[in-house]
């Protein structure tokens, strides 16, 4: 061993017994952010000291150039090691050892001389010298030590990636002992960051025998890549290299190859090692979303720096030009790091970093990578891929586009293939192809549900401008979306003030062919709705927007929709969400192709009895108008029988429910609110006498002497209670159900009876949010065990819930609001809630104890407790969940002292009162 190389190795390992003896020493008295710190850096040190034992190995022309830079970063963390001891034992002397002033500490001084700066850039360097083309093998970790739970500077918000793909490589079968994973990204977008993250997570390193890392490069053929894992195994084994495939299928290994670009490479690797009986484990990256079934990790990026207003926009822009790619944004946050914040000084720098980059103004980035990704998408509907998202160019830009909306608008727009025959609804066709230009990363998640649904995504803004720069010039209109732009060919025939029946020719000319109109006009007043309705009424005047399919309306301040809009007989989507439309023209009747009605958060009170006439695929109601949905007609035969969604149904005694809604069982969301009307409405329907009708009997006279309304009373309380049994036989028929909403109110709102059946036969069932009192805490059991959302309320339970629902395999989510539980102790039983990762315990009145059992909530990382009077203390046993990043605390006792509380290490608090 060289004489160099032996003066790096003792100089670390001295360094790293010196980090140890502080923390594990009481007289150092050292918080948590400064032991997070130090164990970060003993873990540090430890692996380029592994770093350099590799190179001596391989004899590599990069020894003496490493050796140089990880003993000046050694020697430095070394004399501010010795400075913080001398500094502690001099005051320990002095029996002043109870606090330690500022300078004392050790996190200032090491951020001071830069140490933590210096030891990030050698790893930057040592994972691109992993990484680098042309070399396929590097050093192996196989050590047991403690790991810095975050990356500095390097990498941010992967945390929960990593314990999701962490939780899938260890939660492996008998039956199936065999995990393979891709993370899947286009270029720079940080998957060797987070498979480095997941390498050196220590759970990972517990739980395989052996971890073999191979950096794959195009130019290798699998033969070369295999030889490679074979070396590699050779030197971790110390088995012979024939032998060495073999050897690693015979313990539990973990595999992570990453660069891979092809499925047979992929395919190559599974065949040549072993078997799936075996317990080997593959963790793949790769930009091909196609190389296995599985789909795996998205990126989040995190911004918490505050700035000037205007600096804030320049930023934005500046970092728009990495077109959303988080190895460009790293390279111009290193590249602007230093400098001044300033307009003048970031606008120079800019134009510099693009010259250096050799991007020049006029090139996108994603350009290349678009390319790649066409190149590689061996789907025979790619082309489909493309129309998909073709329609996110429609949105303005940064908008956050409901899923819900997207779906529906390519159904609508016969975008995504689909055919009679398949079983599959064409939304779960589209829903797959948004998955999948997800795990392409062409589409960017905004928001997600709570129980992991995307909720909104957007286009990274750069794609989206190179996706607009490459639209066909004097091509015919298809789609027209009105964002306010006056330099949009329609803005002065929507907004204008010359538009008259003179313009017919015109309007033909633009807006004949046109099958998508969505208006984006989101300005108070009248004028936005009269503009909209003088534009349909004038284009379809003119023979105009007869192809219509799609009109979305969304946000626009009532916008009267002209009677003639029954000539758009091919119109499938109707969108008039936040509009606070009064009223609908009776021409609407007509509109029988269509396929979506949203009138969520509108002021419609009533439904034309045509409504059964449509062929309805989605049907949002607006619940707090109360919007009432008409009698079926008895011609209507089987109508409504391809409705997916019907959200916002309010049910009363007239609602028609037996014979009519009930019929409907393909139904996939449904939201109901059922609510009694005033007393002085009595029931429709004559029944024949029963014990009740005598009583009422009685009661009548009663009426008519004391001059009550008892017996309206009763006979209306007996119409809603059979309304709500009809309701709920009809949902156990519903076992197509992915997401339910139950709202039970009496006559004057308070909530009222939920008496629900058994849902185990709900497969599909992953959200449920209830709200009124259910009639026993055993009917919690007879959950589905696919729930991945449980919200409850009012729900007045008087045995623990957590001992009911702990098992739920897939639960993520649950919030126990005002009332659901009137007990006073809750209790986590040992291994309970194994998935859950939101936790809200909201007004419980009566609760005072709670008790939290070591490995209960394993996965948690957001607890909220809010207006819970009666406790005085957080939850017993709360530092066992380590996991827990985000503790809330709203309006309890003011008794609560956090820092009474061995709170998790990593938790963030939040008090608010």
């Amino acid at each position: 061993m060289a004489a160099a190389e032996i003066a790096v190795d003792n100089i670390v390992s001295r360094v790293v017994r010196k980090v140890n003896d502080v923390l594990t020493q009481d007289w150092a008295l050292l918080n948590k952010k400064e032991r997070r710190m130090l164990k970060w850096l003993r873990t540090e040190l430890s692996d380029m000291q592994e770093f350099i034992q590799h190179l001596e190995r391989s004899d590599s022309s990069q020894l003496e150039y490493f050796e140089g830079k990880i003993k000046d970063v050694a020697l430095q963390t070394e004399r501010i090691i010795d400075t913080f001891i001398k500094s502690v034992e001099r005051r320990r002397r002095r029996e002043l050892n109870i606090f330690r002033c500022f300078d004392d500490k050790i996190e200032k001084q090491l951020k001071q001389a830069s140490i933590t700066d210096s030891i990030e850039d050698i790893s930057d360097e040592i994972m691109k010298y992993e990484s680098r083309p042309g070399s396929l093998s590097e050093y192996q970790l196989d050590r047991r030590g403690e790991v810095w739970p975050w990356q500095p500077r390097i990498i941010f918000g992967f945390d929960g990636d990593v314990e999701t793909l962490k939780d899938k490589l260890l939660s492996v079968s008998d039956e199936d002992p065999r995990c393979i994973i891709s993370i899947v990204g286009i270029a720079g977008t940080g998957k060797t960051a987070l498979a480095t993250l997941i390498r050196n997570n220590e759970d990972i390193r517990d739980g395989f025998k052996h971890i073999v890392w191979v950096a794959a490069s195009p130019s290798h053929t699998v033969e070369e890549m295999l030889e490679e894992i074979s070396k590699a195994a050779t030197q971790i084994m110390g088995s012979q290299q024939d032998t060495s495939l073999e050897a690693l299928a015979s313990k539990k290994n973990l595999i992570v190859v990453d660069g891979v670009a092809t499925p047979r490479v992929f395919d190559a690797l599974t065949e040549k090692i072993a078997d799936k009986s075996t317990e080997d484990s593959f963790l793949l990256t790769t930009h091909n979303a196609n190389i296995i079934p599985q789909q795996d990790a998205e990126l989040k990026v995190h911004r918490d720096v505050q700035m000037e207003p205007e600096m804030t926009d320049l930023g934005k822009k500046i970092v728009a030009k990495c077109g959303g790619l988080p190895s460009q944004i790293l390279d111009l946050s290193k590249f602007f790091s230093d400098k001044d914040v300033t307009k003048e000084e970031w606008l120079r720098l800019q134009e510099q970093w693009l010259r250096d980059q050799g991007q020049g103004q006029g090139q996108n980035p994603w350009s290349e990578t678009l390319n790649a990704i066409v190149s590689d998408f061996n789907l025979p509907s790619y082309e489909s891929h493309l129309k998909c998202l073709s329609y996110f160019k429609l949105f303005p830009a940064n908008f956050g586009i409901p899923a819900r909306r997207l779906v529906a608008l390519w159904v609508a727009g016969d975008v995504v293939p689909h055919r009679e025959e398949e079983q599959e609804p064409p939304e779960q066709v589209a829903e797959r192809y948004l998955e999948e230009l997800i795990d392409l990363n062409l589409v960017q998640i905004a928001k997600r549900k709570p129980n992991g649904k995307v909720k909104t995504c957007r286009l990274p803004n750069a794609l989206r401008e190179l996706l607009l720069s490459e639209a066909p010039e004097n091509s015919r209109i298809l789609q027209v979306a009105d964002c306010l732009d006056e330099n949009d060919i329609w803005y002065n025939h929507i907004h204008g003030n010359t538009a008259t029946t003179s313009d017919s020719v015109s309007l033909r000319e633009h807006y004949k062919d046109v099958l998508s109109f969505l208006s984006f006009d989101a300005r108070e007043g009248s004028r936005p709705g009269q503009e909209i309705c003088n534009f349909l009424n004038l284009c379809i005047l003119s023979d105009c927007l007869l192809q219509l399919q799609v009109l979305d309306l969304e946000g626009v301040f009532k916008p009267k929709l002209p009677e003639n809009i029954a000539r758009l007989t091919g119109l499938r989507y109707l969108g008039l969400r936040w509009t606070y439309l009064e009223s609908l023209p009776s021409s609407i009747s007509k509109l029988l192709k269509l396929q979506t009605l949203d009138l969520k958060h509108t002021y419609i009170h009533t439904l034309t009895s045509s409504i059964w006439k449509m062929e309805l695929r989605h049907l949002f109601l607006s619940e707090t108008y109360r919007t009432r949905f008409p009698p079926k007609p008895i011609c209507a035969g089987d109508s409504l029988s391809d409705l997916q969604t019907l959200w916002g149904l309010f049910v009363d005694e007239e609602t028609p429910v037996k014979g009519g809604l009930d019929k409907l069982v393909n139904i996939r969301k449904l939201g109901i609110t059922w609510q009694s009307m005033s007393p002085q409405q009595k029931a429709t329907k004559s029944q024949k006498p029963t014990g009740v009708d005598l009583l009422v009997g009685v009661l009548g006279s009663l009426d008519r002497i004391l001059g009550s309304n008892l017996v309206d009373v009763i006979a209306q309380k007996r119409t809603m209670e059979s309304q709500v049994d009809a309701v709920v036989d009809w949902i156990v028929k519903l076992t197509n159900l992915e997401s339910l909403r139950l709202k039970s109110r009496d006559e004057e709102g308070r909530p009222w009876n939920l008496p629900l059946k058994s849902l185990k036969n709900h497969k599909k069932l992953i959200d449920m949010h209830l709200l009124g009192i259910l009639s026993h805490s055993s009917i919690l059991s007879e959950f589905p065990t696919s729930l991945v959302e449980l919200t409850l309320s009012h729900s007045k339970l008087e045995d623990d819930p957590m001992q009911i629902l702990k098992d739920l395999p897939e639960l993520r989510s649950l919030s126990l609001c005002a009332e659901s539980y009137v007990g006073e102790k809750l209790v986590c039983n040992s291994q309970s809630f194994p998935q859950l990762y939101v936790l809200k315990v909201w007004k419980l009145e009566q609760l005072k104890e709670w008790k939290i059992e070591q490995k209960a909530l394993g996965s948690l990382r957001q607890l909220e407790i809010r207006s819970c009077p009666c406790m005085t203390k957080l939850p017993d046993g709360l530092k066992h969940v380590k996991t827990l990043l985000d503790l809330k605390l709203t309006n309890m006792s003011k008794e609560i002292k956090t820092e009474d509380h061995d709170i998790p290490p990593y938790c963030e608090i939040l008090v608010q009162n």
